[in-house]
Formats: structure tokens, C-alpha cells, sequence
């Protein structure tokens, strides 16, 4: 019996720990607090300036998106650098020539970023 006791208990403290770090993680629903901002656009083919649907647009380290059905992405809570860092974004897309753009990352704010694919 005090071997059943035991084991409940612990099932329970880990079921407790788990409740508290997934309510930990909703507590602020709009992201991460700090210094971040985003950075959003379209990707479009460079002679005809058609967007590319499903482009894959990366931040180094930070995260990846595919771009929606009329060519646009966002990528939020990108962190960022009062010092004047700047991240470097790369577009791809099958039959296309990766592009790489350099932007700075302004805290709460949202900097655009287009690309223009040329193809392969």
C-alpha cells in the first residue's frame, strides 16, 4: 500500500510540474517579453513580379516560414540589436536563385523585407 501511495504522489507532482510550465507558457499570449521585433514581405518572381507561393524564407537561427498563397510571410519575435546587428534573411524556392537580404531588427518594430526571385 505505501508503495501505490509513493507512486501516486509522484504522478501527481509530475502532472502538477507539467500543468504549471504549459499555463507558464500561455501566460503572455502575444510572445516573448524583450527585445524583439519582426520582419515581414512578399516574395515575387523578378520578371514577372508574381508572388511565389510556398518560398521558404529563413532567419538564421531564429525561424522559418513558407510564404502564403499570394507571397507573403512574417516572422515574428526576432530578437533584436541596439548596437545596429544585422540579420541576414534568405528566400528560396524551387527553380529559383536563393536571395539573401541584410536587415536590422528594431525592437517592437515590424521592418519589411521583399524579395524578388530570379529563376534558375
Amino acid at each position: 500500500m505505501r508503495e501505490n501511495t509513493t507512486m501516486l504522489t509522484r504522478h501527481l507532482a509530475v502532472s502538477a510540474a507539467a500543468v504549471m510550465l504549459i499555463l507558464a507558457g500561455c501566460s503572455n499570449p502575444t510572445g516573448p517579453v524583450g527585445d524583439y521585433g519582426s520582419v515581414a514581405g512578399v516574395v515575387s518572381d523578378a520578371k514577372t513580379g508574381t508572388p511565389i507561393a510556398g518560398a521558404s524564407v529563413c532567419i538564421f537561427v531564429v525561424e522559418c516560414q513558407t510564404t502564403a498563397a499570394d507571397g507573403t510571410y512574417k516572422i515574428t519575435t526576432v530578437p533584436s540589436d541596439p548596437t545596429g546587428m544585422v540579420e541576414s534573411i534568405t528566400a528560396s524556392a524551387p527553380g529559383y536563385i536563393t536571395a539573401t537580404l541584410q536587415v536590422h531588427i528594431s525592437s517592437g518594430q515590424q521592418t519589411p523585407a521583399n524579395f524578388a526571385l530570379t529563376h534558375a
